[in-house]
């Protein structure tokens, strides 16, 4: 079954693609429980939130922005600047549970941004109190949503759902899917505040924005191979497969999580990073994490081969 991944991801993330091939963790649940020292549990996180939150926090780790792709000075006299809104990690929603669909892309917005401000050496005091904010504002947005608007959010409802919403919009007033909202944007305000206490505590580091940039990019097409032919190859986001680690036993159980199984041969969109396990009829296995070496110069798909011996 072939299975085809939505195009929500930024050129940022194209960035980070590569060919390296790592072994999983023997124990990615322990490797885990260290993040929860960093981001304690706060009472107003949704139920469930707190092991998203945690497994965004690991993933985000694992794939560290570029120190000279976080700080720019784009030569306008405005000097070297960190945008809060040039960040973007998103989920794969065909891998995610209910609860992940809804508050995933949130934990990942608040651990880039606190991993990338800790990096380049923003004092926390600096940053702790306007991204607890940030988070706060797009939680209670997030749990407000309908089952059909998040769907919507992540590009993944019916046309049916769309036409609709988007007849509902053009009634009452609105251009597009939903209306304009009056307030101000989380990212700006957390940019502000982060700011305003940037150059109170720490005025010789880069200034803070949320000026955005980029925008998406689609996925990129893989052909899966076997050698020997014949294995069954199943993917899971590597990200879906932390937030698995954290409320299932074993996350390797492609029943329990949401592992898909890959057709071979043909031509697969995907993106990231993503956790593979391949069965051959003998009964050999092999399973890992792999960052696809992806092209997004044309449409000539990379072939991504797993061996029963490994390579």
């Amino acid at each position: 079954m072939q299975i085809i991944w939505p195009s929500l991801l930024t050129l940022h993330l194209a960035m980070l693609a590569g060919t390296a091939v790592a072994r999983a963790p023997d124990d990615p649940a322990r490797a885990m429980k260290k993040f929860e020292a960093q981001v304690p549990p706060q009472d107003w996180y949704p139920a469930g939130y707190y092991d998203i939150r945690i497994a965004a926090e690991a993933e985000v780790a694992e794939n560290p922005d570029p120190l000279g792709a976080m700080v720019q000075d784009w030569g306008d006299g405005f000097g070297k600047r960190y945008d809060v809104d040039c960040v973007a990690d998103f989920i794969v929603p065909t891998d995610a549970d209910a609860l992940t669909k809804r508050f995933g892309n949130v934990a990942l917005a608040a651990a880039r941004r606190r991993d990338d401000l800790a990096r380049i050496g923003y004092p926390a005091a600096v940053y702790t109190e306007p991204l607890r904010e940030f988070e706060r504002a797009l939680l209670t947005h997030a749990a407000g949503r309908s089952d059909t608007e998040v769907l919507m959010d992540l590009g993944i409802a019916s046309d049916a759902d769309y036409e609709h919403a988007f007849a509902e919009a053009q009634a009452s007033g609105g251009e597009g899917i939903a209306p304009v909202a009056d307030e101000t944007p989380p990212v700006q305000l957390l940019a502000t505040a982060i700011e305003a206490n940037r150059a109170k505590m720490a005025p010789k580091l880069p200034r803070v924005t949320a000026e955005g940039c980029g925008g998406d990019a689609a996925p990129a097409p893989v052909i899966f191979k076997t050698v020997p032919p014949g294995g069954n190859v199943m993917l899971i986001s590597a990200f879906a497969f932390k937030v698995c680690t954290r409320k299932l036993p074993d996350p390797w159980d492609r029943y329990a999580c949401r592992w898909s199984e890959v057709e071979t041969g043909a031509p697969v969109e995907i993106r990231g990073r993503a956790m593979y396990q391949v069965r051959w009829p003998d009964g050999a296995q092999r399973r890992g994490v792999r960052d696809f070496d992806l092209n997004y110069d044309d449409e000539t798909p990379t072939v991504a081969t797993f061996r029963k011996g490994g390579g």
